[in-house]
């Protein structure tokens, strides 16, 4: 909560330094690998300035100013977050997801707020989103559309002066699958936002027989230049074989949703296949909190794939819905757009649509409506106990599972606060605050200690938790050792449970050749 306040690393530093020219960050808290001081320094240079990034404060009776002003990279790249990556069975599901998670972005990220405090002071907004968008921002002037006419350049990709409507690092500006392009009129409805592209690589994708949905994503990731490129792996890469030129644009476009495509196959290498990537949520106190959200947007999956269902809607409703859920509270207090029926067409069970229907229709709601349901929306928790129940979840996992979907329930309901709303009345309760907005290294010190308490389970927090118990976690878990004599007995066990799957027919004096697997292939040919 003490970034860019006074000395507040160790040893102490002077602010600034070569890669960030900061007037309150030093480079000595850069992670010391090359990446990292070439990221800072390299979209510092690219845009021309340092960063800008500006955060209303949070009105108190004494509170003084009106922004709390960042300049450095570090501000938004020191933020955690909670990401989750799913393998979709090829490549069409993966576009699936992609598309149908992109609309969840942001309900999850008002679900889970957790950063109302920056540089030492208390914000008027819940998350970290924004300031990590504007922390990696290296647009020009003239392509943030603030400067009318520049010299272009044309070592930069659209010669630094084509208009870029966002960061790199915001929310997705056009949906990838075929279900949100089928006809000219869906594909304009569902992508209302501007998404530039590098007009060659969409026709030279489109060429080769990638299908036009994908070739456009693809070639938005080009408007923007790589921001890191390593000595010894340019021209002496092999893009037949590495896809790392690729993946220093792709894991560069920080947006709500990553696409990740598979690496070339290795021999005896694991199975990589095609991949989404979740990334809008805020990272929780408590592994509890953490896993939870984690097996939310896991069933979540499960109910969009199993059930064929639709959460797509314009992405302008999803942008707008960004910056709902920046706002204090966000979760009781603000609405969200949403899909009215998650059934596509007019009735259950019809086929695609040529055109776009009253199906496709988005209403505002708020997260506990989303979460729990509104006339015939069913809400996405009863979608999820609707597929525990279709997959006949056993009763041991489903213990475990009822009380992270109870949890999240209470959450959406405002029967828990979020981890930002628990922050802010920490912060607000603390006998030194003087309600001025102001952070003091006691408050910070007294509010990372009780951070930290809860996180490993020594202090209990009813308001964020409710009645779940966090385990405690022992600081020396990791330096003890097995008991040789258990891990003996453990062995034994084990080995003896393998011993009974063998059937009596693989018995003594049978041949070493798998007689079980030979007759499982004769009875599955007959």
């Amino acid at each position: 909560p003490l970034m860019g306040v006074g000395d507040f690393v160790h040893p102490p530093a002077a602010p600034g330094g070569p890669a960030s020219l900061s007037d309150s960050v030093p480079d000595s808290c850069i992670n010391p690998h090359p990446r990292f001081a070439t990221l800072t320094a390299n979209i510092r240079e690219r845009r021309g300035s340092k960063v800008d990034i500006r955060v209303p404060l949070f009105k108190d009776e004494h509170t003084e100013g009106e922004e709390v002003l960042m300049d450095c990279m570090a501000f938004g790249m020191g933020c955690c977050c909670l990401q989750v990556t799913f393998q979709g069975s090829d490549v069409d599901e993966s576009r699936y997801l992609y598309d149908q998670l992109a609309t969840l972005a942001p309900v999850m990220l008002a679900l889970t707020a957790a950063s109302p405090i920056f540089k030492g002071k208390l914000v008027d907004t819940d998350v970290r989103w924004q300031v990590i968008s504007s922390a990696v921002d290296d647009r020009t002037p003239a392509e943030r559309g603030e400067k009318s006419s520049a010299a272009a350049d044309d070592r930069c990709a659209g010669g630094a002066v084509s208009r870029l409507s966002k960061s790199r690092y915001d929310s997705v500006s056009v949906y990838i699958s075929d279900t949100a392009h089928a006809t000219d009129e869906m594909s304009a409805y569902y992508n209302d936002v501007p998404c530039e592209i590098d007009e060659k690589v969409q026709a030279d994708l489109i060429k080769e027989g990638i299908a036009k949905p994908l070739a456009r994503h693809v070639a938005h990731l080009f408007v923007r230049d790589p921001l890191v490129v390593f000595e010894g792996a340019i021209e002496e890469l092999d893009d037949e074989t590495s896809v790392e030129h690729f993946e220093s644009l792709n894991s560069t476009n920080w947006q709500s949703m990553r696409w990740k495509p598979p690496p070339p196959k290795t021999k005896c290498g694991p199975h990589i296949g095609w991949r989404t990537e979740f990334r809008s949520m805020e990272v929780q106190l408590t592994d509890f909190e953490n896993a939870a959200f984690t097996a939310f947007v896991v069933l979540v999956t499960r109910v969009l794939l199993v059930f064929d269902l639709e959460f797509l809607m314009p992405l302008s409703k999803v942008d707008e819905n960004m910056k709902r859920a920046h706002k204090i509270n966000a979760v009781n207090t603000s609405k969200f757009w949403f899909r009215k029926h998650v059934v596509p067409g007019e009735h259950c069970g019809s086929t695609a649509r040529p055109s776009r229907t009253e199906s496709d229709e988005c209403e505002e709601m708020s997260i506990a409506e989303i979460m729990n349901g509104k006339g015939s929306f069913p809400g996405l928790l009863p979608l999820c106990y609707a597929y525990l129940d279709h997959i006949k979840c056993d009763a041991t996992s489903m213990i475990r599972i009822r009380e992270y979907l109870t949890f999240i329930q209470k959450r959406s309901t405002g029967d828990l606060v979020t981890p930002a709303t628990w922050m802010r009345r920490f912060v607000t309760s603390h006998p030194e605050y003087k309600r001025d907005s102001v952070v003091s290294q006691g408050i910070a010190f007294d509010l990372l200690h009780a951070c930290n308490k809860i996180g490993l389970g020594h202090r209990a927090e009813p308001s964020l938790l409710g009645d779940v118990v966090i385990a405690p976690i022992s600081k020396v878990a990791v330096d003890t050792h097995l008991h040789s004599a258990a891990s003996e007995e453990a062995r034994a066990k084990l080995l003896d449970q393998i011993k009974r799957r063998a059937p009596l027919a693989d018995g003594p004096g049978s041949a070493p050749s798998a007689p079980l697997r030979k007759r499982m292939r004769s009875s599955d040919q007959g």
